[in-house]
């Protein structure tokens, strides 16, 4: 019994005010952006700054206590010793003023400070500070420029304002030991800002190993989103189908039918729902995952998936719905069809299946042909056919796009479209193995 269905006109129903849109969930801030983490941030960055000033001040502490008690002051006068005295502690303090500046300009603060460290002893442990801060950056000319202002503040400093009161280095010795020194120190900052750069390189790359992590899992979420919806679209679009199409010639010829005929073909359209239904139960029950808690003796043994075996169930359902379907599988197909592999056979199933549900759909009451042959020792290639209504091709729908997919998956090759010749084609090749 063929029919096409349509849809029955729906009583008119009242209008209803929209139902208020509950307000969104505030968003939790992202992890480690909150207001105490950046408070924790603020509070290392004061401390990190304030044992560096700490110990630049201890250090120009002791070079005062250590150099001018062992400066040659002979012949000078009491002023000259109070202004030079004065003019050192001034000189120091705005050197530990300027170095807490240093990240904003550190080549020009470094020259300063380097030839602060020439006049006042105070300066030393800022001058130091303000060397190791710009080596990190590792810049062999700025540092280059800086050295030349640091050996001849040392060598000021050695000379004019803090003479020794005994004999003093030779000059090569004073210029070796100089640059020594100063190899020490942008040593030092030169490993300091290797470090940092390897701590901010490794932190990038945790960020971009999270953002790969998220793309990878947002791919598979994507192809568990699609695996699912072609499973369902495979499993329920055939019965749904033929519950349409018995539905439908039970609106347009239910006056014509006797009382038995009608019978018989309700019940055709109840164990359609209720195959329909179970294989519904079937598919979530292999999609969900047995772990988890609340499994149910459902889901916790995932029912077999139809193949090539039970082709002749699904050519019975097409014939006692009133489509007329041939076969043709040749011998060597046959043999091999024996062998066939479980995969293999339940994309063949399938693909049959979306042949005759399509062919039902757009072109009902036509012949179908379904052909199962060995392509050339490649792969089996399937071919369903069927004339189209009017000779007019109809838009594929996601049913032929959920096969392409499903055949590129398994490396086969699919195409649907008419043939030229009126009919509809619907050609699969699934590679053996």
């Amino acid at each position: 019994m063929t029919s096409s269905a349509s849809t029955p006109h729906a009583a008119p129903v009242a209008p209803s005010l929209p139902a208020p849109v509950p307000p969104a969930p505030p968003r939790r801030p992202a992890t480690g952006a909150g207001p105490g983490r950046a408070h924790l941030s603020r509070v290392r960055r004061v401390w990190a700054e304030t044992w560096r000033l700490g110990l630049a001040t201890l250090v120009g502490l002791l070079a005062f206590g250590l150099v001018w008690p062992e400066t040659s002051t002979a012949g000078w006068s009491d002023a000259r010793l109070g202004l030079s005295i004065l003019g050192d502690l001034a000189a120091g303090v705005s050197a530990l003023v300027l170095v807490a500046f240093r990240h904003r300009a550190p080549f020009v603060i470094a020259l300063i400070l380097a030839a602060c460290g020439g006049v006042s002893t105070l300066a030393t442990g800022a001058a130091v500070l303000g060397l190791v801060s710009l080596a990190t950056r590792r810049r062999a000319r700025e540092l280059a420029a800086v050295g030349l202002v640091y050996l001849a503040a040392g060598w000021f400093s050695e000379s004019v304002m803090f003479p020794a009161m005994g004999d003093s280095l030779p000059a090569w010795q004073l210029l070796l030991s100089g640059v020594v020194l100063y190899a020490l120190v942008v040593a030092v900052g030169a490993a300091i800002g290797s470090r940092r750069d390897l701590i901010a390189s490794l932190r990038d790359r945790a960020v971009l190993a999270e953002h790969e992590q998220s793309l990878r899992e947002e791919r598979a979420r994507d192809h568990e989103r699609g695996r699912i919806a072609r499973e369902m679209h495979d499993v329920l679009g055939h019965r749904l189908s033929l519950v349409a199409l018995h539905a439908g010639a039970l609106e347009y010829r239910g006056r014509e039918l006797t009382p038995d005929e009608v019978v018989e073909t309700a019940g055709v359209v109840r164990d359609n729902a209720q195959s329909a239904l179970s294989e519904l139960r079937d598919v979530l029950g292999v999609l969900r995952d047995p772990s988890a808690s609340g499994a149910s003796e459902v889901t916790e043994v995932a029912p077999p998936q139809p193949s090539l075996a039970d082709l002749p169930v699904l050519l019975d359902d097409a014939r006692a719905a009133g489509t007329e379907v041939s076969v043709d599988v040749d011998d060597r197909t046959a043999a091999r069809l024996v062998e066939l592999p479980t995969s293999l056979g339940r994309h063949a199933y399938r693909i049959v299946q979306e042949g005759l549900t399509n062919a039902r759909r757009h072109a009902p009451g036509r012949p179908v042909e379904v052909a199962l042959s060995d392509a050339a020792g490649e792969g089996l290639r399937i071919v369903v056919r069927n004339p189209m209504a009017g000779g007019v091709a109809t838009t594929p729908g996601h049913g032929l796009t959920g096969l392409a997919e499903r055949v590129r998956l398994v490396g086969g090759t699919f195409r649907a479209g008419p043939d030229g010749q009126g009919s509809h084609v619907v050609e699969a090749v699934l590679p053996w193995s």
